[in-house]
């Protein structure tokens, strides 16, 4: 049985020769409002922390509220308007990037299965699932749901679920005749037992992920597509177990 440090070893071979690509398919990924790591929140959070904080910042901050003061009603009034209309910008964004995104996870996840099976890889990889459309926005959307509920008992139970239905997309991308409630319940039967597997393969990256942090994110570029290769990695592994 492999561990973490066989599951980055796999990832780096794979990732030779290949981490131009990687690294800009990711990017680009990520770009579109793709999941670009497994149990990671939805890259529309980007997006929402925007909103937030355009919101806070009209609101909250002093020297604004001194501004404010000085101006006349109708310069108020534009400045509300833009910047409503910039919330509604940042809004749509993050919503297009929602829908868009669910196909293009499920395309990542093909590239990087592909790349650990030392296929060729290319950069179109994460369109090919388009036709997978409904489906994949479907799974993304009831993972999202499922998880919050258990969340809403408790966080630990949240959690766990979330480790459960890790494995869903890599189960759709391989398995396109599946609908998203059967790939999240084979994903249960999957991660039985290889919950606390992935938990230490992803805390085991936790020095480099520090290091990216120190080089202001700039390398997470790098980071992520080797977390992402070493997890199709585990899949590939743990996908040729039999389900109980």
């Amino acid at each position: 049985m492999r561990v973490a440090s066989d599951f980055r070893e796999l990832a780096r071979r794979a990732l030779s020769g290949k981490w131009v690509s990687a690294v800009l398919t990711t990017l680009v990924a990520s770009i579109l409002g793709a999941d670009i790591m497994v149990n990671g929140g939805s890259s529309t959070s980007g997006i929402t922390n925007s909103v937030t904080n355009v919101v806070n910042r009209g609101n909250g901050d002093s020297s604004y509220n001194g501004i404010l003061s000085t101006m006349s009603i109708t310069s108020l009034t534009y400045i509300l308007g833009a910047m409503m209309a910039i919330v509604t910008v940042l809004i749509v964004v993050g919503l297009v990037q929602y829908v868009i995104g669910s196909f293009v996870s499920l395309g990542l996840i093909q590239y990087n299965l592909d790349l650990i099976d030392g296929k060729d890889v290319e950069f179109g990889q994460i369109f090919s699932k388009a036709s997978m459309f409904g489906k994949a926005f479907w799974l993304r959307l009831r993972m999202g749901i499922f998880t919050f509920l258990w969340t809403l008992l408790l966080i630990i139970p949240g959690i766990i679920k979330s480790y459960a239905y890790s494995m869903s997309g890599f189960i759709l991308a391989e398995n396109s005749e599946m609908t998203a409630k059967e790939a999240m319940k084979v994903s249960e039967k999957m991660m039985a037992g290889n919950k606390w597997r992935l938990f230490c393969l992803q805390f085991s990256f936790i020095g480099w992920q520090l290091l990216c942090i120190l080089s202001l994110g700039i390398g997470f570029l790098w980071l992520i597509p080797y977390m992402n290769a070493a997890t199709a990695a585990f899949y590939d592994e743990i996908s040729r177990e039999p389900l109980n």
